[in-house]
């Protein structure tokens, strides 16, 4: 299994060793381990946690095949919180995707042309942090305590139309599919013109959601395609900014 350290962690009763042993997880293994995550994403790095659990007598024999037991199982997603439990966590590894370098510039060009950038994505909040002051979205040393919180923090805020209104860039990490769709519905409700951006099938609701529905041509998966009114033939942030220039009448309202 793999995913956020954070669940990776939460689902993991023990810990593999550099020797192969196997020991329980207890705090101060776990207090290590976040240690290290918070160091990694701290330095713009997309950090993935590995676990795996050696007892599913439930699966052997398992290939595929829908006539085994186990297949009825998966196709009900209530059941994998049961599955996915008493791991055993291995490790993490941290990823460096790094920014084109045009991004910078086509945030500058939306910040001079009055259109707000928003960043919605599934990363870890330190990591989505210190990427976007990386690309200009935040200022090097700019506080951003204001500016950035979870998907599922902004959704316990008494008055998110208000959170939105802020002046600046924005950063929700963690976002969940139905927070994005969230976001953009109260932007509209409050009169604002929303442009998405997206690439993937967890994108598509929040992609049809809004004014103007992006999705990449590249990387980009057929559902968000068809979810979207433009797709970027070359993934490019900065085409984006072109386009607004072009028609003029539109605003950017997030980047996913």
């Amino acid at each position: 299994m793999k995913g956020a350290v954070e669940n990776v962690l939460d689902r993991s009763s023990k810990v593999q060793l550099r020797d192969g042993s196997i020991v329980k997880l207890d705090n101060n293994a776990k207090n290590l381990i976040l240690q290290a995550l918070h160091e990694m994403s701290t330095s713009a790095l997309r950090c993935l946690g590995f676990a795996y659990k050696d007892e599913l007598t439930n699966f052997e024999g398992y290939n595929g095949n829908d006539d085994h037991p186990a297949h009825q199982l998966l196709l009900d997603p209530s059941n994998y919180s049961s599955i996915e439990n008493e791991l055993i966590f291995v490790g993490l590894v941290g990823l460096r995707d790094p920014p084109r370098e045009e991004v910078y510039q086509a945030i500058e060009d939306c910040r001079a042309a009055g259109i707000r950038v928003m960043v919605i994505t599934g990363d870890n909040k330190n990591t989505a942090e210190a990427i976007c002051r990386e690309i200009g979205v935040f200022a090097p040393n700019e506080d951003i305590s204001s500016k950035s919180v979870t998907g599922r923090d902004f959704m316990e805020l008494r008055d998110k139309k208000a959170y939105l209104r802020q002046s600046g860039g924005l950063l929700f990490s963690r976002a969940e599919p139905r927070h994005k769709q969230d976001i953009v519905r109260l932007l509209k409700e409050d009169g604002e013109v929303v442009a998405m951006t997206g690439d993937g099938v967890n994108d598509a609701p929040a992609l049809k959601l809004a004014d103007i529905g992006i999705a990449m041509g590249i990387a980009g998966t057929e559902v968000a395609k068809e979810a979207s009114d433009m797709v970027l033939a070359d993934d490019n942030f900065s085409s984006i900014v072109a386009a607004v220039g072009e028609v003029g009448s539109y605003s950017i309202h997030y980047l996913d």
